[in-house]
């Protein structure tokens, strides 16, 4: 009859009057099981990120399982589980991989109910061999992988306790004593500056004083040339650029052109005037109407609004219109053209004053243009209407100078003069009372102008 073998150490069940001739060797064999068992050391390295098997053999002292204490060496480069025997049993193992993975002790089949051990521990665990074969600990020398609740203790027995290590109760005369040293406190690492009687405290001992309590709340100095100033979000202060009226420049533009902000631009305020209205023709016996002055806008624009070159537009000023012979219709003037800077303001340019008709007294006034796209728009002034025997004057620009007369009765008749100022409208042409002599042309007109004030830091 045939050796059975037993379910936990794999020794040889040898069967009545077997193995006659060789029954010595078949129990040294298990003695030498039981041996490996009881005292027997594996180093087994489990490098890598497989899982391992500890190999399983019938009375077979050389079997991985068969030692009671097994030292797991290796670098693992993932989380592996080794597993055991599915059977009741106990082994010491002692983690000493390397590298951040877990390593788990799991019975063959049951990877759910198996047991972290800690890297560098040296730890105890068993089976339990019931239906599930759940892994325990039963005792490392980490104690952080205890999973229990330590008991609570009086500490009534404990004979060296430091005093700083007592949470409550009183420490006996006894514990302290006779005489307090002495001392310099150049020791001292946690001593409240309000504690010291006398002496100097170094720089670094000083704490940092909050806003609240009229500090800085910062712990270094700043660079040089720079100020101390309140941060962004209004929530405390911090050093930075001293910054402040750096540069002044002026830029006149009475023609077209393209403005290149600098590098060290701060902001601009820009002026805009468009052109003024010109003034109308008269013919032999009525006066003409005067130009409308230009419109204007003022902005304030800060440099990052403009991410490169802007277009500048000079509006010009109108013409006069010539004046007739007779008692016809005389021409109007032309209107003045807009001024603009690039896409954030304009204005545009006065209207022209309108010439002599028959049977009136006076041409039509031109109207004044307007401002757009400012932080302040403002009109042109509306130009005079031409009266017999009378010098109106002609509509202003928003604030340079002012608008040209109407001429004068006279033979000849003097002609309507130009504006005076940027954006100022011309005067309306006269009459001159004689049939035979032609009424006056009007005043042009005065070309708008664009004024840049530079803020530099």
């Amino acid at each position: 009859m045939a050796s059975t073998y037993s379910d936990r150490l794999k020794l040889e069940l040898m069967a009545t009057g077997a193995n006659a001739n060789t029954w010595g060797t078949n129990t040294n064999n298990n003695l030498d099981v039981i041996d490996a068992f009881s005292a027997g050391y594996l180093s087994k390295s489990v490098a890598g990120s497989a899982n391992i098997t500890l190999t399983t053999a019938n009375a077979s002292d050389t079997a991985e399982s068969s030692n009671k204490t097994i030292e797991l060496t290796g670098a693992l480069t993932g989380d592996i589980v080794v597993f055991i025997p599915a059977v009741e049993s106990n082994y010491t193992f002692f983690n000493n991989t390397t590298g951040s993975q877990t390593l788990t002790i799991a019975a063959t089949g049951h990877t759910a109910n198996g047991v972290v051990i800690t890297q560098g521990a040296k730890t105890t665990v068993y089976c339990d061999g019931a239906s599930n074969y759940n892994v325990e600990i039963a005792s490392s020398t980490d104690l952080g992988s205890q999973t229990g609740t330590l008991p609570q203790v009086s500490g009534a027995n404990l004979t060296n306790l430091n005093a700083s290590n007592v949470a409550s109760g009183t420490l006996p005369d006894a514990r302290f004593p006779a005489t307090l040293p002495q001392v310099s406190g150049a020791n001292l690492t946690d001593l409240a500056a309000g504690n010291v009687a006398s002496g100097t405290l170094s720089s670094d001992r000083l704490p940092t004083v909050p806003t609240t309590k009229g500090g800085t709340g910062l712990t270094s100095i700043g660079t040089a040339g720079q100020v101390l100033t309140v941060n962004s979000g209004a929530s405390g202060l911090e050093f930075a650029a001293a910054a402040g009226f750096g540069g002044y420049n002026l830029v006149v533009y009475n023609s077209p052109a393209t403005y290149s902000p600098p590098a060290d631009l701060e902001s601009i305020k820009v002026t805009v005037i468009a052109g003024g209205g010109g003034g109308g023709g008269a013919n032999s016996g009525n006066k003409a109407g005067n130009g409308g002055g230009g419109g204007g806008a003022i902005e304030h624009i800060p440099a990052a609004s403009m991410p490169g070159p802007v277009s500048v537009t000079v509006g010009s000023g109108g013409n006069g219109g010539n004046g007739i012979t007779g008692n016809g219709t005389a021409p109007n003037g032309t209107n003045g053209s807009t001024s603009s800077f690039g896409s954030f303001c304009s204005a545009t340019g006065g209207s022209a004053g309108g010439g002599s008709a028959p049977g009136s007294d006076f041409g039509s006034p031109g109207a004044g243009g307007s401002g757009t796209g400012g932080d302040i728009n403002m009109g042109g002034g509306r130009g005079g209407g031409g009266t017999n025997n009378e010098r109106r004057a002609a509509g202003n620009g928003p604030f340079f100078g002012t608008g040209g007369n109407g001429g004068g009765t006279a033979i000849p008749a003097p002609p309507g003069d130009s504006g005076v100022g940027s954006g100022s409208g011309g005067g309306g042409g006269c009459r001159t009372n004689d049939s035979g002599q032609a009424g006056s042309p009007g005043g042009a007109g005065i070309d708008g102008i664009v004024i840049i004030e530079e803020y530099k830091s």
